[in-house]
């Protein structure tokens, strides 16, 4: 290594050895260690978020949503269909009142979420063998609240009609109802693959966990970056210490993800189907080409702060260009490409299918194909602004 005060010749590509590769590498984790600010982002925050948004959508399910109804009809018959209601696993009947008005009330006051309208006669109209309806208002404006109470009333409606039709079989004189097909003309059966809770929770963390490990390296080492420029710069071989620093981070983020699919994935209860060493190669391109990416940007940087205040708020926008709320396949060409820029958006469909789904690295090819292309793009570009900067610096 060169004295500070010494000028320092570009061209003295010097002979790569491994003291100098040891070097960088201890130095990058001397850095992290010693900055709180970017040892809490890159070591410490997966770990936390992980832990945070587990707890939270730990139950999966929604259950017990509140619910209303309006018995016009006070009949057994209606008063079977509120005890189905009542002891259903997803909702819960909190209130019984008597007109529309007063069920608004509680509705627009978030004291329930749905509210389910027996009509009057609809006793009278089953006995008769007519149809009747049972009307139900929901909450459009929170899609986990709306789907239970909708598959609720529904479960019950369908059960409550099957036992309807059983009693008319049985008035008909048909003695072993369960041999006939009236019922049921066509046998359904159902199985739920990859999410057998059904749970939000299965369904958002393994994306959830990928955009935070591209969040925290872009926003840690932009930060560490304008912490780093503030140093003397003696490295005269810029391939060997990007190449050095990549496996710096490399490590942090395997130990994190060591930690969080094989603790806190069963933990919890998380769905995890595929092969580790599928997962494995995803996760390696994946973190390189991140950690490339965020130490080409962290060039751009002049203040501590800036990369915090910028790149905070591109979460969400990150997060939605990855198709996790919305199917990538539905964006319009333009806003898919801006997504494929962001090495999450590959790495989201990649881990989803292969972590939850069980697929193969031949089934995702597209997204390793172009994961290890943005990892070369971004490890050439980290070098051509990490020379930029030793140039002038030397000046």
């Amino acid at each position: 290594m060169k004295s500070i005060g010494e000028k320092i010749d570009i061209n003295d590509a010097s002979i790569i050895n491994k003291s100098d590769f040891l070097n960088i590498i201890r130095d990058e984790f001397k850095m992290i260690i010693s900055d709180g600010g970017v040892l809490l982002i890159v070591v410490f925050a997966m770990l936390i978020y992980t832990t945070i948004y587990s707890l939270a959508y730990g139950s999966e399910v929604v259950e017990r949503v509140s619910i209303a109804v309006i018995d016009n009809d006070n009949s057994t018959s209606s008063r079977a269909m509120i005890n189905g209601l009542r002891s259903g696993p997803n909702t819960e009947v909190c209130y019984e009142v008597e007109n529309m008005p007063e069920a608004k009330h509680l509705f627009y006051s978030r004291d329930i979420f749905g509210i389910v309208v027996i009509p009057s006669g609809f006793e009278r109209d089953i006995i008769a063998g007519t149809q009747t309806n049972i009307s139900t208002i929901l909450d459009g404006s929170h899609l986990l609240l709306y789907k239970q109470v909708l598959e609720q009333t529904t479960e019950d409606v369908l059960t409550y009609s099957a036992s309807v039709e059983a009693m008319h079989l049985v008035a008909c004189g048909a003695n072993d109802i369960e041999s006939e097909d009236i019922i049921q003309p066509v046998a359904y059966e159902w199985h739920i693959l990859n999410n057998p809770s059904m749970g939000y929770g299965s369904f958002v963390m393994p994306s959830i966990i990928v955009v935070i490990i591209q969040q925290t390296l872009l926003i840690g080492l932009g930060m560490l970056g304008v912490r780093r420029r503030t140093l003397a710069n003696t490295q005269t071989n810029v391939a060997m210490s990007v190449f050095a620093k990549l496996l710096v981070y490399i490590s942090i983020y395997g130990i994190n993800l060591i930690i969080i699919l094989g603790v806190l994935w069963p933990l919890f209860g998380f769905p995890y189907n595929g092969k580790t060493i599928d997962v494995i190669v995803v996760m390696m391109l994946y973190i390189i080409a991140s950690s490339a990416l965020a130490l080409t940007i962290s060039h751009l940087f002049k203040r501590r702060e800036a990369p915090l205040m910028l790149l905070l708020w591109s979460s969400i926008p990150i997060l939605l260009l990855a198709g996790v709320s919305y199917p990538m396949q539905a964006f319009p060409k333009w806003l898919y490409l801006i997504g494929r820029v962001f090495p999450s958006s590959s790495a989201v469909n990649a881990y989803v299918n292969i972590g939850t789904a069980g697929a193969s690295l031949s089934d995702v090819a597209t997204d390793i194909y172009t994961l290890l292309a943005l990892a070369i793009l971004y490890i050439i570009t980290a070098i051509v602004m990490e020379y930029k900067y030793l140039l002038s610096y030397r000046k």
